[in-house]
C-alpha cells in the first residue's frame, strides 16, 4: 500500500491484506455491507485511518450519479451517494483537520482525484451504471466550481478487464454508445466491456489529467476482491487524502 500522487494530494489504493478480517472477507475488507463482522471492518478501517493519519469518510454507493459535497462539521456522515468531494478552504476557514476520502469496490473502478494545490479532493464509484449515467462528468463540473478542470487530476485504481467482464449484447452496446472505447470481446469470445478504457475516455473529454491508471485485473488478482470471481467477498478501496 505505497501512496502514490495525484495533484496536490496522495492517494492509496489497498489490497486484501493487512486486516482482521476471515474467512471470504480476510483480511482488510472496507465494506460494511457484504456480511463480514461489522467489528472486524470498523477495525480494518481503523488500522487504514491510522495508516495515513487522516479521518476517512465512506459513502453508502448505490450505482447512481450522485455526487455530494462533504461539509465541515459532518465527516461522520455516510450519504447515499457514489461520490463524494471536499473543498480545503471550508474546512480551513472553521480550522478543521481536511478528512481523506473513499471509494469502495471489488470489480468496478475506482478513481480518485485532486486539483493541483490540492484545493479539492474527491473520490468516485464508476461502475457500468455510474459510466452509463456520467458520474465521472458530474463530479469534474462539481469540482470545477471550485477550481479550472484542467488543474484536476485523477488516479484509476484496479478493476475488471475487459477480456473477464462478460455482459449481456444491449449492457455492451448501451455504454458503447456513450463511450466507444468500453466495447470489447471477452477471452471467452463474448460480448465485454472494458470498464477502465471507458473512464479513461471519460476523464480525458472532461479535461481531466490522469497521472495513475492501475493495469491490475480485479477477477485474475487474487490479492484483490473481485464479486464476479467469488461473490461472497470483501471491498478493498481507493483513498486520496492531503499530502
Amino acid at each position: 500500500m505505497r501512496p502514490i500522487s495525484v495533484g496536490g494530494a496522495k492517494a492509496v489504493f489497498t489490497s486484501r491484506t493487512g486486516g482482521v478480517s476471515k474467512a471470504a472477507f480476510a483480511t482488510l475488507n472496507t465494506g460494511m455491507h457484504v456480511g463480514d463482522d461489522p467489528q472486524a471492518v470498523q477495525r480494518n478501517r481503523d488500522l487504514l485511518e491510522a495508516k495515513i493519519d487522516r479521518t476517512i469518510v465512506w459513502m453508502n454507493q448505490t450505482h447512481s450519479a450522485r455526487v455530494h459535497k462533504v461539509e465541515p462539521g459532518r465527516t461522520d456522515q455516510v450519504v447515499n451517494a457514489d461520490g463524494i468531494f471536499v473543498v480545503a478552504e471550508e474546512f480551513a476557514s472553521k480550522h478543521l483537520r481536511l478528512p481523506a476520502l473513499a471509494v469502495m469496490v471489488a470489480d468496478c473502478v475506482p478513481i480518485v482525484f485532486a486539483s493541483s494545490g490540492g484545493e479539492v479532493m474527491a473520490a468516485v464509484h464508476a461502475g457500468r451504471a455510474g459510466l452509463s449515467t456520467g458520474i465521472i462528468r458530474k463530479a469534474v463540473s462539481m469540482m470545477s466550481e471550485h477550481v479550472p478542470a484542467y488543474s484536476i487530476h485523477a488516479a484509476v485504481g484496479p478493476c475488471i478487464c475487459g477480456r473477464c467482464y462478460e455482459v449481456p449484447e444491449k449492457l455492451r452496446a448501451d455504454l458503447a454508445e456513450v463511450t466507444p472505447s468500453a466495447w470489447c470481446v471477452t477471452r471467452w469470445g463474448s460480448p465485454g466491456l472494458d470498464l477502465r478504457a471507458s473512464a479513461n475516455s471519460q476523464l480525458q473529454e472532461a479535461g481531466v489529467q490522469v497521472d495513475f491508471i492501475s493495469k491490475l485485473c480485479t477477477y485474475e488478482d487474487e490479492n484483490l476482491y473481485s464479486y464476479r470471481r467469488n461473490q461472497i467477498t470483501g471491498r478493498f478501496c481507493g483513498v486520496v487524502f492531503p499530502a
